[in-house]
């Protein structure tokens, strides 16, 4: 076999960021007495390549994340007011059908690459309520999660080193 042929398994910079970005936002949480689970998947999805691509990444999560917040919260607010029962099939139906201006919306508003998002957190919004915390409280701590992981990943992405074109043209030369 000869060296072109045989690859090694590396770590590359982008791992190792995504790793120490998890681990801030599991030890942020953990003080703050919450479940890591959107801070972490924010801090994950905007550790990219380059810091250029981190702080769009992290302006269309900022986005979508407010965006499927206050969506989530005002579809709450209606199936509580309108005595639909929660998880029962008129429940999901509706739910499924306000994705369709939940679409529109950031598509109008010019951001196209928000708009998966904007879905993602409105269904976690909508789906997530257990009645313990108003629909506001609830939609405001998964919205200050996710937020959480974009404010770690983008200083985080920005402050340790990035492989430049040189290192990336050693690498398939290797």
């Amino acid at each position: 076999m000869d060296k072109k042929e045989k690859k090694r398994f590396r770590i590359g910079l982008r791992t190792i960021k995504t790793v120490i970005a998890v681990f801030v936002c599991c030890l942020i949480d953990f003080f703050r007495g919450v479940v890591p689970m959107q801070s972490t998947i924010a801090a994950i999805l905007c550790i990219k390549a380059d810091k250029k691509d981190t702080i769009q990444t992290a302006l269309t999560r900022v986005i979508g994340t407010l965006l499927g917040g206050a969506t989530g919260v005002l579809a709450l607010y209606f199936f509580l007011n309108v005595g639909i029962p929660y998880y029962s099939l008129l429940f999901y139906f509706i739910l499924c059908i306000l994705l369709i201006p939940i679409i529109y919306i950031p598509v109008k508003l010019g951001w196209p690459d928000a708009t998966a998002l904007t879905c993602i957190v409105y269904v976690v919004v909508a789906m997530g309520y257990t009645g313990e915390l108003t629909p506001v409280q609830m939609a405001f701590e998964r919205t200050v999660d996710t937020l959480l992981g974009i404010i770690v990943a983008v200083p985080l992405n920005a402050l340790l080193p990035h492989r430049t074109k040189d290192d990336t043209e050693r690498a398939v030369q290797q």
